[in-house]
Parts: C-alpha cells; structure tokens; sequence
C-alpha cells in the first residue's frame, strides 16, 4: 500500500514538473516575442532618419514588417517628412544600448557614429544597426539586417530576398 502510494506521487512529479517546464518556457519565449518596441531616441539629418529602440524584433522578418507597419507613425511622430517620398531616403534603426556618449571616453571612434545636429558632447552612439532602410530610383527600397538583405522594387511590391 505504501509503495503503491509513493509510486502515485513520483508519477504525479514526473508529469508535472515536465508540464511546468514547458508552460514556464513558452511564457519566457513569448514575453520576448511580444514585447513593444521601444523607441528610445531618434536623429534626423536631412534624408537620413536615426532610430535607436530597445526589444526590437529578433528576425529580420519580422524586423521588416514592424517597419511596414509602423512607418507612417514614425515619419509622423518623429518628424520625418522624407519617409515614404519618391526622393531618395534611409533610415536606420540601432540598438539604443547604452544610449549618447562622450567621443572621448572611447578608445575607438570606429564603430560610434556622431550627430552634429546634436548638442556638442554626449552626442555620439553605438553602430549596432538592427534594420537599415534604404530608398532609391524613385520606387525601389532595400531592407538590410546583420545577416541578409531583402529588396521591394516598387510601391506596395513583394518585399524579396536579395541571394548572395
């Protein structure tokens, strides 16, 4: 009776804890799925429009369509006039990481860009560019990510993978 009894509880134990595993796995998957994008700075220099955000989409993907989505908020919101004009654009999204810098506090200017639009001083960041957009030839954008590149040629045309 007892072994029987202690057998029925390590069952209930090995069914549960792989259950709780699981569901506790695909929440943590989720939480960093659908989190919002967070914009946290933004530069505008004449055609060229600077995005730095926290939890961006992790694929390119789904880093093209946030963008899809989202550019007529962004061009709106953020005052960038240029976005979606025939005129020849880009916009490049970054990681926003440990936000502006002192140029002087870094050993390399290599991989900072600065802005000479913002005030002298902490006025440079990190180039982690997550999503770099591209508009050229009055209708063509290129959409590139770290590890490929998708091109829509045309207004509302298929957004395809360029082959290497």
């Amino acid at each position: 009776m007892i072994n029987s009894k202690i057998k029925t509880s390590r069952q209930r134990f090995e069914k549960v804890v792989p259950a709780t595993v699981i569901l506790v796995s695909a929440l943590i998957i989720l939480y960093f799925f659908l989190r919002p994008v967070k914009i946290v700075s933004t530069v505008r220099e004449w055609n060229q429009g600077y995005f730095f955000v926290g939890n961006f989409p992790m694929t390119a993907k789904a880093r093209i369509e946030w963008w899809e989505e989202n550019k007529e908020v962004l061009k709106e919101k953020y005052n960038m006039p240029f976005i979606g004009t025939d005129k020849q654009w880009t916009v490049l999204i970054g990681e926003a990481g440990d936000g502006f810098q002192f140029l002087q506090h870094r050993a390399s200017d290599n991989d900072l860009i600065c802005f000479d639009s913002l005030k002298p001083g902490a006025n440079c960041a990190e180039k982690k560019w997550l999503l770099w957009i591209s508009h050229f030839n009055q209708v063509d954008t290129r959409y590139t990510t770290d590890d490929s590149e998708y091109i829509q040629r045309g207004v509302n045309a298929e957004i395809k993978r360029v082959d290497n």
